[in-house]
């Protein structure tokens, strides 16, 4: 299989609590006691700006309706997603183009701040906690590089869009520990200048406090949510990590790990990428081979916009390398005898000069050309080849080395929707058009106001199922009511995520139109649940107990009357444990609006089974 013929699907669990899952494509070339919302904050301290020029007097559009001197209160809560409970004393920052608003909340998490109305990206600073994001799928293998040490990555904040006053939106964060390690040769001496990073997880931290420097000593330092990572470090003279053991680390919350990362010489490969007339290619990939066939390669690194590349191993052994910029052929592969300090300079790949297998533009619905942007194919019928590719500026995309028959061709581009199709191989010609967007209303039959997590999922089409691209959303409610523009229309499934806990749903988004729903979402019911507890006979069993538990802790006990009878007080939700006579029964208590809920049990299974 090539870099366009491995397509895996990673479901990367959210480290914020249950947060949703989210699909990583990795095909041909790359492709990896909580405050109740809605209560009135307390008190914040004053909000302050940094940034670049002050503010015009007047919003910009859409919200010039609010008027002139308009300005809009934002307020909520910090949360610990994770530990369901407030974190206090950290700073609260809204960024937009013009730079960022910030206030400090309060010791209970409280927070609210006041906003020209606009488009913001919410997230928390604090020495404790750190704000997350769920990475888009990496395209392409890369090692880490400094223009990302430390430096915070707007598509992983949460977007809030201020039209109005908004009470509840309540913002995550993760308990967070820090990784004070050195970098070091095989002799012990530090190295400077390395860039290290922490992957794992399935999130990474706003503020790229998952990539760093290392100093003239050595040292570097790293803030990271909870979980296990793999530690990495790039630097021009070194191939990578003598001991992948030894980059292995797991975090707890407040934890201060101190690892060092022993760099090797190893194999480095460098050189460029040319066409048939000697000029450099532009990016795309270095693909590695991994059997005998021409097909079985899969991506292993990237080449530069201006053709370079730079290929690195640990490993001793004989490696197969090839090139595959976009838009183009592969290049010939090549073999290279791999050990410890072995150097290759100044190597030259260079691409064929061939018509492409299959070849198109891709538009939005106005016939505008979309630059710049991913297409997907997969193959349909055996033999064919997975693979992706990517517009030009003009739109225009370029499929090689796809073998005679059916494939499944897919795009996506925020704010334009997603366009599907199948076509037969070979073709020119072929015209992709994102099929445009729409609006999601609903209510939230718990939540009165407050705000919570959109998390997209997929795409159900004709032909299957597209992920589709991550994006942070916090979707406000105000009065029981949400509204969200811009979805893909299509039939698509997604979370809501309200303090860490997702309800999934789907609603078929009609292009220019809107779909309408209600979630489940928002603090527990209060309510009296009573029952029967009986064993496999149908007898009522004296002196049973039953315990609620959410998230594994008890919320209430009671046992049994004569009759069997039990009572009490929980919240919708919870689950029913009940155990007498070496067995136990379950059950789980209603999520409907009601304050009395009948819920039987059956105690008759072995506990030792669960």
């Amino acid at each position: 299989m090539t870099r366009r013929s491995r397509t895996a699907v990673v479901v990367a669990v959210l480290a914020i609590a249950a947060w949703c899952a989210v699909a990583v494509l990795r095909p041909r070339r790359g492709d990896p006691g909580p405050p109740i919302a809605g209560t009135a904050p307390a008190p914040a301290r004053p909000a302050h700006r940094t940034g670049s020029a002050a503010r015009p007097a007047a919003p910009r559009s859409p919200f010039a309706a609010l008027g002139p001197a308009a300005e809009v209160t934002i307020s909520g809560h910090v949360i610990d997603v994770r530990l369901q409970r407030p974190v206090g004393d950290v700073e609260v920052v809204f960024r937009d183009d013009l730079g960022e608003s910030s206030t400090t909340a309060t010791s209970d998490g409280a927070y609210a701040i006041r906003l020209v109305p606009g488009v913001y990206r919410a997230f928390v600073r604090g020495d404790r906690v750190v704000s997350v994001g769920r990475p888009d799928r990496a395209r392409l293998p890369a090692p880490p590089t400094l223009d990302t040490a430390g430096v915070p990555d707007e598509a992983l904040m949460a977007t809030v869009v201020a039209r109005g006053d908004a009470e509840g939106v309540d913002l995550s964060v993760l308990g967070a520990g820090t990784v004070s390690g050195h970098v070091t040769d095989l002799a012990g001496r530090p190295i400077a200048g390395a860039v290290v990073r922490a992957r794992g997880a399935g999130v990474r931290p706003t503020l790229g406090s998952d990539v760093a420097e290392s100093a003239d000593d050595g040292s570097f330092e790293l803030r990271l949510p909870a979980g296990a990572f793999e530690l990495e470090a790039s630097h021009p003279r070194f191939a990578g990590v003598a001991s992948a053991a030894d980059a292995q680390i797991a975090l707890q919350p407040g934890d201060h790990l101190t690892p060092t990362l022993t760099l090797t010489a190893g194999c480095i490969l460098t050189g460029r990428v040319i066409n048939r007339d000697g000029k450099p290619t532009g990016d795309g990939a270095i693909e590695r081979g991994g059997g005998q066939g021409a097909l079985d390669f899969v991506p292993a690194g990237r080449i530069e916009p201006d053709g370079s590349f730079r290929w690195a191993t640990t490993a001793a052994a004989d490696i197969t390398l090839r090139a595959w910029p976009w838009k183009s052929p592969p290049s010939p592969a090549r073999q290279f005898a791999c050990h410890d300090g072995a150097r290759f300079d100044d190597l030259v790949f260079q691409v064929a000069d061939r018509h492409a297998d299959l070849a198109g533009t891709l538009v939005d619905q106005a016939g505008a050309p979309v630059a710049f942007t991913y297409v997907d194919l997969a193959p349909l019928d055996p033999g064919g080849i997975a693979q992706q590719e990517r517009t030009d500026a003009a739109g225009r995309w370029e499929v090689f080395e796809a073998p005679s028959g059916r494939y499944r061709v897919t795009a996506q581009a925020d704010g334009r929707g997603i366009a599907s199709a199948i076509i037969v191989a070979p073709r020119d010609g072929v015209r992709l058009e994102l099929g445009g967007t729409g609006r999601l209303e609903g209510t939230t039959s718990r939540l009165a106001s407050g705000s919570f997590e959109l998390a997209l999922g997929t795409c159900l089409e004709s032909i299957g199922q597209i992920p589709v691209n991550q994006a942070r959303r916090l979707v406000t409610v105000t009065g029981g009511r949400f509204t969200v523009d811009d979805l893909p229309a299509c039939q698509l499934s997604f979370n809501a995520i309200w303090h860490g806990r997702p309800v999934s749903q789907t609603a078929a988004i009609p292009s220019g139109g809107t779909a309408r729903l209600d979630l489940d979402l928002g603090p527990p019911l209060t309510k009296t649940v009573h029952g029967i507890v009986r064993d496999a006979d149908g007898q009522p069993i004296a002196s049973a107990v039953v315990v609620a538990t959410r998230a594994g802790t008890a919320d209430a006990t009671t046992r049994t009357d004569a009759a069997g009878g039990y009572s009490l007080k929980t919240t919708s939700g919870t689950s029913l444990r009940a155990s007498a006579r070496g067995r136990v029964g379950f059950a789980q208590v209603g999520g409907a609006n009601i304050a009395d809920e009948q819920v039987d049990l059956v105690v008759a299974e072995d506990p030792a089974e669960h």
